[in-house]
Parts: C-alpha cells; structure tokens; sequence
C-alpha cells in the first residue's frame, strides 16, 4: 500500500510557521491582538511607535493557531492562548510583562471619526449653547439627529445637551454628519489585547486593565500599616530596624534618667543638672552672703543673671502696661456714656 501523500504547502506558510516558533522562544512573553477596523496608515503609525519595545506579526489564523500547537511542546500552558483567535488578529512578542504591555497599547490608542452602523461605545452628547453654524439646512439636519437646535440671533444654538445616541447603539448616517460637524470622535482606534501568555499563564484582556493611582494608594496604606504594626510588637525587619532601635535608645536613656542609672550616655545630662542646681543654691547663697563664695563661683553666676537694666526695664513695663490698660477701661467708660445717651 502506498504512503499517504503529504499535503502541498505554501512555501512562505512554512517559513511564517518556523518565524513564529522562533518568536515564542524567543519572547517572554505573546499576546493576541483585535486589529478588526484600525486603517492601513494608523496600524502602521502604532506599529513604529512599538518598534524597539515589541513585535507584531500578523497571518491567517490557521496559521497562527499551528504555530501555537508546535510551540505548545516547549511552552507549558501556551495552548490555552488559542482560545482567543478569533477575528482580524495578529500576535506580539515583548519583554514587557502583561500589564506593562496592555498599559502601553491603551496609551497609543487615538479617537477617530464614528463610521455608520457602528455601535456606539459611549453616550454622546451634543452640549447646549451658541454654535458657528449660520441658519440654513444644517437646522433640519440637527433636528432629524436629534439635537434640540433653533435659530435665535442669527446663530443656530443648541438649547439644551441632547443625547443622540446611547451607549451601544447603532450609529446612524444621520448622527455621522451631525458628529462630524461638531468635532466629536467617538471610535478610540488602537490595539486591543484580547489575552496575554506569561510564564504558563494566560491572562484575559479585562485582568490587565488595572487603576494605578488606586493600586498605589492601596500598596502605600498596606505599607504603613505593617510598618506601623512590626513597630508596636518591636518585630525587626529591614525597614524598620533603624527607627526601631532609635525608639529603644529614647526608652533606655529616659529610663537609666529615671533611675539615677549612671551611664557614659546620661552623664552629660546629669553633669548639666547638677551645674544648673550648683548654681541656683549658689545664687540663694550669695543673695544672703556676697562674700560666702569664691571668686569663680561669683562670677560664673552674676554672669548668668539678669543685669540690673534688664530688670528695670521689666519692671518699668509693668506700670506701662497698666497705664495702658487703664486708658482702655478710660475709652470704654466714655463709650458707654457716649452710647447710654442715645436711649435718653
């Protein structure tokens, strides 16, 4: 019995196949890509703009999908991606992680003009106010679309925001050219990223979309918390070792103060102390006794007392402040008489 015959293919579907093998060894990382409506010049632009950071093959998706199953063998888990080819798709190889991939895809994405019968990805909404357009047939055109529109002073104005068309709703003919007028584009073009191969994991295009300013938010709070929590039972880490044992050295230096505790760390401030006391006793002493101290002791503590002027001048503040204060109660009597006189 003969040989079943080998099927003939295509010589460039070989070559695309062995390529794409070679990308999934060579990459982390591959995810599949909707490319269904991105324009020949815009899927271009977004593919320079990856240059260097990650790279795009696009090819039928029989094809795609053999060259995932002869990478599968070497690639646990990459079987699973296949689930995902569906539509105009293509496949991009990075050394990003997942994340950092859908991040940098939704940040090249670019609005463009609505097409008719496309759904609508958001409500839209022609705001109220005064417009450029000049009285004429483009009222009729606004009132068919919906859009509460009359001709006051010579301007078409918008009276109110009227809602043309809802989220998921088809756009019509009528509602292309009324958006076209006003500048609105309502269809985002970029690449979507249907699913994402990692390390044996598939991630799903909506597991990526992450709220950075929440997820740090979430992560700074976590942090204080076990921070402040290892602090309160003294478990040491690298993190908090040093204001762990700044804290102890605070607690064992008021506690050896406390306690009379001598130590080459209190010295310093029993040795002030017991300056400050020496010369306050000195001080009693010399105001009963001018001549009960030496030299040196007398002078070190006539040098930290108040002079005789500043004295003065604190006492003759006092009597200053009460002529003040008397003048006051003065102003206030002559306004009360001043005020009592208007009810006579």
């Amino acid at each position: 019995m003969a040989a079943a015959k080998e099927p003939d293919v295509a010589e460039w579907k070989r070559e695309l196949v062995s390529e794409l093998k070679e990308k999934f060894s060579d990459y982390p990382v591959v995810g599949i890509l909707n490319i269904s409506g991105i324009p020949a010049p815009q899927f271009q632009e977004m593919r320079s703009l990856l240059r260097g950071r990650a790279e795009i093959k696009v090819g039928r998706r029989v094809l795609l999908r053999v060259a995932m199953e002869k990478s599968a063998e070497d690639n646990s888990g990459l079987e699973e991606l296949k689930e995902y080819l569906e539509g105009p798709c293509a496949l991009i190889f990075t050394e990003m992680n997942p994340f950092q991939l859908w991040k940098v895809l939704e940040d090249n994405k670019t609005n463009a003009p609505a097409k008719a019968g496309m759904e609508s990805p958001e409500d839209i909404v022609i705001p109220a106010g005064e417009t450029d357009f000049s009285p004429g047939p483009i009222i009729g055109e606004l009132q068919r679309a919906g859009v509460n529109a009359r001709i006051q002073a010579g301007k078409i104005v918008v009276l109110e925001d009227s809602k043309i068309v809802e989220e998921g709703e088809e756009i019509s003919e009528e509602v292309v050219g009324v958006l076209s007028k006003f500048d609105i584009e309502p269809r985002e073009i970029g690449f979507e990223l249907l699913a994402a191969y990692e390390d044996g994991t598939v991630f799903h295009g909506s597991m990526l979309e992450v709220d950075e300013e929440k997820t740090m938010s979430q992560l700074r709070k976590a942090f204080a918390d076990s921070l402040a929590l290892t602090m309160e039972v003294s478990y040491p880490t690298s993190t908090n070792i040093e204001p762990i044992i700044s804290q102890a050295s605070s607690q064992a230096h008021s506690l050896a103060l406390g306690a009379s505790i001598f130590t080459p760390g209190v010295m310093p401030e029993y040795l002030r102390r017991a300056i400050t006391e020496m010369n306050n006793l000195a001080r009693i002493v010399h105001s009963n006794n001018e001549d009960a101290l030496d030299e040196d002791l007398r002078s070190q503590i006539t040098s930290t007392q108040p002079t005789r002027t500043e004295k003065e001048e604190k006492t003759k503040e006092k009597p200053e402040e009460k002529e003040e204060k008397e003048e006051v109660k003065e102003e206030e009597t002559e306004e009360d008489v001043n005020l009592g006189g208007l009810f006579e």
